[in-house]
């Protein structure tokens, strides 16, 4: 009985995916009824056998690069294996811990591939220097701090196979001492990341009108221009902007350097050592990077009155002065995160996570 009663099943089974083939062949002969163009076509065919099976192309080679952010060096390479001679010649910050002579030469910049992901570079900055608002210095920092959360880790997701998801001149500076980065890597993502920040700030100006306001010294530390400024037209970027007359530069370097020190970091820490594959994996660091973010985003912002919160990112304040006017304080924006890179270089020489073992050096060449 249980033998008759699987046959039956079996049958049924059979039959009704015979049925639903059957009326998926009638519904595509009836498209082609309608539409006999689509009989001409390489893909118009129901069902593929395998030689018909079209092959997909491959998706693009990663170049492998020791600063990636977010992947723990997942996809750098082994300085002390023999058959990469080749490929560390041509990408020396392929494997960590770059010999000084292939980090200072500039031959690299003749490499497209270093060219190409530059330009992916300018993405970042373009898009967080989006975070705009037209209200006062405490909700940009609890607005800028959700967007760093949801935005940054998506933008790292994003750039993080092509050019390693900088997205910010600190990071860049931070990964060049740490020996992570060529200096023709750091030059020209730098240079990007500014130039994408600064067509941002263009739009900023033409969406918010912001050539036509006039900012007067007691609000924001910069010139005057000679009528009074429309509150409805202006606009703050976390971070970018601070009272003058309630916070001195010398104070704003103190709290830029310090909160710079703590990203790059925390930012190493989780998204670039190597010992953390093991205990979170590598598609956990852009998420940890982006809290980071947040977190020193609203607790800068909260620190004084008059203090918009840290900047973490200086090209994303030569964007938003671009859109604005520059005040005479956006030299913290630069020096304090060359300083906080310059560091944590040092520790990072002192207590390295990998092993400083002798590199091939990229510089001799093959002869």
């Amino acid at each position: 009985m249980w033998l008759v009663q699987s046959i039956r099943l079996t049958a049924s089974g059979i039959w009704s995916q015979l049925q639903s083939r059957i009326s998926c062949l009638h519904a595509h002969n009836f498209c082609l009824s309608l539409y006999p163009g689509l009989s001409m076509l390489p893909h118009a065919k129901f069902w593929k056998s395998e030689g018909d099976r079209k092959v997909l192309p491959a998706p693009t080679t990663i170049v492998p690069f020791a600063g990636r952010i977010g992947a723990n060096q997942e996809f750098s390479l082994d300085k002390n294996n023999c058959t990469q001679i080749e490929l560390l010649q041509k990408f020396p910050d392929a494997a960590p811990w770059i010999p000084l002579r292939d980090a200072l030469s500039l031959r690299h910049f003749i490499q497209p591939e270093l060219w190409k992901a530059a330009t992916i570079e300018a993405v970042g900055p373009c898009a967080r220097i989006c975070n705009t608002f037209a209200t006062g210095a405490l909700v940009p920092s609890l607005l800028g701090a959700v967007t760093a959360i949801l935005v940054l880790p998506l933008l790292i997701f994003a750039t993080g196979p092509v050019s390693g998801a900088h997205l910010n001149p600190t990071i860049t500076i931070a990964t060049f001492f740490a020996r992570l980065a060529t200096l023709p890597r750091c030059i020209l993502y730098i240079g990007f990341q500014t130039l994408g920040a600064t067509i941002a700030g263009l739009l900023l100006r033409a969406s918010f009108d912001t050539r036509s306001v006039c900012y007067s010294p007691p609000i924001l530390g910069m010139r005057h221009w000679g009528s009074v400024a429309d509150p409805l037209k202006q606009f703050t970027v976390p971070g970018c902007y601070m009272d003058a007359t309630k916070v001195s530069p010398g104070n704003a370097f103190a709290i830029e350097f310090t909160t710079d020190f703590a990203l790059i970091f925390t930012a190493f820490g989780v998204g670039l050592d190597p010992r953390q594959r093991s205990v979170f994996g590598p598609a956990l660091g852009p998420i940890f990077v982006g809290i980071t973010l947040a977190t020193c985003t609203i607790v800068t912002g909260f620190s004084r009155v008059g203090y918009t919160g840290f900047s973490g990112n200086p090209a994303r304040c030569f964007g938003a002065m671009v859109g604005s006017h520059f005040a005479s304080y956006h030299w913290v924006h630069w020096v304090a995160p060359i300083c906080a890179s310059i560091t944590h270089g040092i520790l990072y020489y002192l207590v390295p996570p990998y092993s400083r073992g002798k590199a091939p050096n990229a510089s001799n060449g093959s002869s």
